[in-house]
């Protein structure tokens, strides 16, 4: 059984054009159903709630695009474009800088402690500093917990930021199905 991840992810790959893709997923940012706000970069985007909605565990979901390409053939010319998303949500990046400061705070502390009790323990005093390292993992564990209940109370944020992506990745891929396919030597005409 695996356990729940602290940035759960996604990949999706869709038949259509890399640029077809990206710019949809910007223009629907002003006007969608699911209220989600955003910014693009040339392969990267950053999706969150609307500042009016957002809670101190509402997440963001980073997405990146890329093209897919065989490795061989890459140039045949009846080769259907792909494009491949990677998401991740995370939470707000102040949030998880936060995160990520106060385990790294407990694990330095425990290791100091731990070796400051090993040292008791040869100079035969009482080792009261092996308290602190189970004491670092027990709020370890509360971080660890209060990320997962996070994720719960934001599962109908994800789910509308997830339906989103869906939503441009499906009109994308409607697009690329109506375009016409080139004949297999409409390279060599050009």
């Amino acid at each position: 059984m695996a356990l729940p991840r602290m940035r759960p992810s996604f990949i999706l790959e869709v038949p259509c054009r890399f640029r077809d893709a990206m710019e949809i997923l910007r223009d629907r940012l002003d006007d969608n159903p699911q209220g989600v706000e955003g910014s693009f970069s040339s392969k990267h985007g950053v999706l969150c709630m609307p500042e009016t909605d957002r809670r101190f565990w509402s997440p963001c979901l980073d997405l990146t695009l890329d093209e897919v390409t065989d490795r061989v053939g890459s140039s045949a010319p009846n080769r259907p474009e792909t494009v491949k998303v990677w998401g991740t949500f995370s939470p707000r990046p102040e949030i998880w800088t936060g995160f990520v400061f106060a385990i790294g705070t407990l694990v330095i502390v425990s290791l100091a402690s731990l070796f400051f009790g090993v040292a008791q323990l040869m100079l035969a005093h009482p080792p009261w500093a092996l308290v602190v390292p189970v004491v670092a993992t027990l709020l370890g564990g509360a971080i660890y917990t209060s990320a997962l209940v996070g994720q719960g109370l934001s599962a109908d944020d994800m789910y509308q930021m997830r339906a989103y992506v869906e939503a441009c990745l499906q009109e994308a891929q409607e697009i690329a199905s109506r375009r016409p396919a080139l004949p297999p030597d409409a390279s060599s005409q050009l």
